[in-house]
């Protein structure tokens, strides 16, 4: 594996209550010890928390800067309020903008409004979403309002979202991150889907991530299982995520 593109330094849904300001530079050390065990050489870190876990993110981003790279999460309400912190965020070298479910409402203006922020700021826009059915328009309609921008579903839409999310990858402006959902598929009946988009669209639309560094024996054992060739294995874990980020990977 050559990079991450999604991980979290506490767990798959940190709080503030396992990383804080006085025990996040040793969890920076451990994360970046365990990339280097895997051979990945960079990680984006998306948090979850929108107000210290953006500080928190930003602050290991700036531990390793040649390592480690940071996402924010906003909610979108007051308007001017969220557009303000997300440039500050940018103007710190925040890389994407992460939309979660729990934090916004799709047909609320304010959320689109944020979007247009973002994009404008040529951020990523990752989703986190497990109820596709009230997402899906909504990442389907950005992502034909802005075919310049890029977005990222975070772990594929889930176990049982992932299949009805295939259709949405023929635009080129969409991916999968895998995360812990690559894991369950591959040992899954719904391992049918992933091998039918592999021999459809090939490994093209899927990037590696993962929810924590924990995570990273059962997706090199996950990686292993779907027996891909070299030039494979290259364009899901290296690649992509360099079209995806913009970033140079060694």
């Amino acid at each position: 594996m050559t990079t991450d593109i999604h991980t979290v330094l506490g767990s798959n849904r940190m709080t503030t209550k396992q990383v804080d300001e006085m025990n996040l530079a040793r969890h920076t050390d451990v994360l970046v010890d365990r990339m280097d065990t895997f051979g990945i050489d960079r990680a984006l870190l998306t948090p979850i928390d929108p107000n210290q876990g953006n500080e928190l993110y930003l602050t290991a981003a700036d531990i390793y800067p040649d390592r480690l790279f940071s996402a924010c999460t906003l909610i979108p309400r007051p308007i001017e309020t969220a557009r303000v912190k997300l440039r500050s965020y940018v103007d710190r070298g925040c890389l994407a903008l992460v939309l979660d479910e729990d934090l916004y409402y799709p047909d609320d203006p304010a959320t689109h409004a944020l979007l247009r922020t973002a994009i404008q700021e040529d951020l990523v826009i990752y989703f986190r979403s497990c109820k596709l059915a009230e997402t899906r328009s909504f990442i389907e309609s950005s992502a034909n309002v802005y075919p310049e921008a890029k977005f990222v579903i975070l772990e594929m839409g889930g176990l049982f979202g992932f299949p009805n999310l295939i259709p949405l990858l023929s635009k080129p402006n969409i991916w999968l991150e895998t995360s812990i959902t690559l894991v369950k598929l591959v040992e899954s009946p719904l391992r049918v889907f992933l091998d039918a988009l592999i021999q459809d669209m090939g490994v093209n639309k899927l990037v590696l991530g993962s929810g924590h560094h924990t995570e990273y024996p059962d997706m090199q054992a996950a990686l292993n299982m779907m027996d891909l060739n070299y030039e494979q294995n290259r364009i899901l874990t290296k690649e992509n995520a360099w079209v995806i980020l913009g970033l140079r990977f060694s």
